[in-house]
């Protein structure tokens, strides 16, 4: 299995060791406050988003997969969109999802036996695939 770290931060800026030192937005609910000087506005914030959803959507789409589970679902909040664990989330519903766990809504793994992807801790997104992806 191949597996992609994707992120919105610059690579430039990680330190040898690998931690990211610059002050950067991590939540939805960090919009409207600054970071390096510069506001979190909703529209950049929607922006990125986009991004991570059409990147999750073009691995699945380039690897073929057609089709993901819903697997280690936590849904504290009783957030009444998500879906039931163990449900299958075919890959043109799976950027919606994808939505509510960048926006905390509830948190769950998406998976199948040749794929998957986690949205993690500081708007990380970790994708696997059976394949290696020609545009990482």
């Amino acid at each position: 299995m191949h597996q992609y770290r994707v992120t919105k931060y610059n690579p430039k800026l990680r330190n040898p060791d690998g931690t990211y030192p610059a002050e950067e937005w991590t939540s939805r609910a960090d919009i409207g406050n600054s970071f390096g000087g510069v506001c979190l506005t909703r529209e950049e914030y929607l922006r990125v988003e986009q991004a991570y959803l059409d990147t999750a959507a073009a691995f699945l789409s380039e690897a073929g997969i057609s089709e993901l589970t819903v697997t280690g679902l936590e849904n504290h909040r009783k957030y009444p969109n998500a879906p039931q664990e163990g449900s299958h989330i075919k890959a043109e519903a799976a950027p919606a999802v994808l939505r509510s766990l960048l926006r905390e809504d509830f948190w769950c793994k998406l998976e199948s036996h040749a794929a998957f992807i986690h949205i993690g801790y500081d708007y990380y997104m970790y994708i696997g695939m059976p394949i290696e992806s020609k545009h990482p």
